[in-house]
């Protein structure tokens, strides 16, 4: 039989659209003789709509292009994923009944799933984690068995499609069913010891993340050899975003069989509709020569594809065509504008270099190196004139009332300067451009709050702040080795101090530079966000009592004598950053503008965080009290 798997971009709350791509791909199946074509989860509404998902007319839109979907299938069968409505019933907050749902389409009709007594077939197992929100929004299966009394598999069938004179038993199951290793309920496990099964489809809406297609693979391998099944695994492409972190979805849509073949139907952030010739007795692909086999993509280059896929999406959905860079001569802004460059193209990329008395000649010459490499619109103005004048006016400024007068410490100074960059000449050249412009922070920046609000950390997106600093210098070593095979990122860029340059103390000739040690607080960092049990300050002191602290965070074999030599070094620089982490870094972090999600935590929504007072537990301060004592 030929399946057509159809490896779509989804986008967000766009039901016309998304029914015109569908549309589009049945057309080109039905010409190559498919007799079955599969779509993603939620291909026709999107899946992170928000709260989109209470209107009545967004849902009314849904079950209109359901049934224009359902006339498209005389001559094809059609599975799609989509919003299934029980106007009856309502969800556990009250309002109306909605189902993340599997639609089958044969004759011009929806099929009705007569165990479940719905046109659909239902998700059972809702994530609620990370970005995942579902059951804010959905009623599973598991849910409705219960209300009825029943087991989940008295509510569920095969879908049945017509192939000459025989009915080939689909297996279907949603995303999030496919990774029940934590659940009780298996639905993989379950449906297909129940009913016999020709193969099973798994229509996911599944977002990218770095390493995750290992992942992917091995819980899908597992399931198909665990129960004799083959299974055909559809992902989107495209971006959805839960407001403040944006996802891209990868698709790699790939063929799972029982004897662990592992084919990849339709590639890595692509779209592409599949045709596939499909023995369903043998269950094998007869035409997998046309596919290839999965190969791991290095972790620079992942991320290379990913971010230079979400960001070009962004920029098309948001109708933006310019972009403006604050190119200070460090890595950071020099990746941002490689990465905008290879997306806009360089002629609409403009670098703006703000040099004060702190500026090194070395990084004012690599700003406008990395511009003429790329062949992006360079200019450079000065800020010195600006941030004298704000301190006099600040240092004359009379409040009424009060005897106070503002006090212009250090630290003021430097902010003065990072807001005048940003607030003031970034933000006006980009508007006078009919532009944005862009924020360069990187991830570890954003952890302990080292930026300026309303300076360097303002912006219209962040496309590295899901990149600690060592992900930033390798990324910007692939391009120059891999992708442009040149020196495009300079050298001194590279090779500089890194180093905010606001002060005498961050004079990168004298290599002075930013308080953070990458090299250590990049893996300490990331202990506190992305493992799954993440790590506290009483987690990394117990840790480094037993000399075990490398191995829970990653660094470098010895590296943490080195850098402090007494437990009291290494105490105050534990609670310096923990105090910034949960404190003041927290404020900038909800102010920071949308960031491109990556890794296997992002900030924003995937990270729920809360405005409190900074807190150590007992046990920490027990074990910190007997070490100094």
């Amino acid at each position: 039989m030929k399946i057509a798997i159809a490896q779509m971009r989804v986008l967000s709350a766009n039901c016309k659209e998304n029914f015109e791509t569908i549309k589009k791909n049945i057309e080109h199946a039905r010409e190559q003789n498919a007799c079955l074509i599969v779509f993603p989860e939620m291909s026709l509404p999107g899946y992170f709509n928000g709260d989109i998902w209470e209107q009545t007319s967004f849902l009314k839109d849904c079950e209109f292009y359901n049934k224009k979907i359902s006339e498209l299938s005389k001559g094809i069968d059609i599975i799609f994923g989509s919003i299934g409505i029980d106007w009856k019933k309502k969800n556990e907050d009250g309002r109306v009944r909605k189902y993340n749902a599997v639609f089958h389409a044969q004759n011009g009709k929806l099929k009705n799933n007569k165990k479940a007594k719905y046109p659909f077939w239902i998700k059972a197992l809702m994530p609620n984690y990370k970005e995942f929100d579902d059951s804010r929004h959905f009623f599973d299966l598991r849910k409705l068995a219960l209300e009825r009394d029943c087991k989940e598999i008295d509510l569920y069938e095969p879908i049945s499609v017509k192939l000459e004179n025989k009915n080939i038993k689909v297996g279907v199951t949603i995303c999030e069913d496919g990774w029940s290793q934590d659940y009780k309920f298996s639905p993989f496990y379950t449906f297909s010891h129940y009913y016999k099964h020709d193969f099973f489809v798994n229509l996911s809406c599944s977002p990218f993340e770095v390493r995750k297609q290992e992942k992917r693979q091995s819980v899908f391998y597992n399931e198909c050899k665990k129960n004799n099944i083959p299974i055909f695994y559809v992902n989107c492409v495209g971006i959805q975003n839960v407001g403040k972190t944006i996802y891209g979805f990868d698709g790699s849509s790939s063929f799972y069989n029982p004897n662990g073949e592992i084919i990849n139907l339709c590639g890595f952030f692509k779209e592409k509709l599949s045709i596939i010739d499909y023995d369903y007795e043998k269950k094998f692909i007869n035409n997998n020569d046309q596919f290839k086999r999965l190969n791991s993509l290095s972790h620079a280059e992942e991320m290379q594809i990913s971010i230079e896929y979400i960001i070009k999406k962004c920029l098309e959905e948001w109708n933006i065509k310019r972009v403006v860079i604050g190119a200070s001569g460090g890595i950071d802004s020099a990746l941002s504008a490689v990465l905008f460059s290879r997306v806009l193209g360089s002629e609409n990329v403009y670098l703006v270099n703000m040099p004060s008395k702190f500026n090194s000649i070395l990084t004012i010459n690599a700003a406008q190196k990395l511009a003429q490499n790329l062949k992006c619109p360079f200019a450079s103005i000065g800020i010195e004139e600006s941030i004298n004048q704000s301190l006099d006016q600040l240092q004359t400024l009379h409040f009424e009332a009060a005897n106070e007068q503002p006090k212009i410490t250090q630290l003021v100074f430097e902010n003065i300067q990072a807001r005048d960059r940003g607030g003031r000449i970034l933000a006006a050249v980009a508007q006078s451009l009919g532009a944005v412009f862009s924020c360069n922070a990187n991830k570890t920046e954003l952890t302990v709050g080292y930026s300026t609000l309303y300076g360097d950390q303002a912006g219209f997106l962040c496309p590295l702040a899901d990149l600690w600093k060592h992900d930033v210098y390798n990324l910007a070593y692939f391009y120059n080795t891999h992708v442009f095979k040149k020196e495009i990122i300079p050298k001194e860029s590279i090779d500089v101090v890194p180093s905010a340059e606001l002060s005498l103390e961050h004079n990168v000739m004298e290599n002075k530079g930013d308080p953070i040690i990458y090299s250590y607080h990049d893996y300490l960092f990331r202990s506190w966000i992305e493992q799954w049990e993440r790590k506290t300050p009483e987690d990394c002191l117990i840790a480094y009592v037993n000399g075990t602290l490398e191995n829970l965070i990653g660094c470098e074999k010895d590296l943490v004598r080195k850098l402090f030599p007494t437990a009291k070094d290494f105490i105050k620089d534990l609670e310096r950053w923990w105090i910034n982490f949960t404190g003041m870094g927290v404020f900038k972090r909800m102010q920071a503008p949308p960031l491109v999600a990556i890794t296997s935590r992002a900030y924003g929504f995937d990270m729920r965080e809360q405005v409190g007072r900074v807190y150590f537990s007992q046990a920490y301060l027990a074990l910190k009290n007997k070490l100094l004592a």
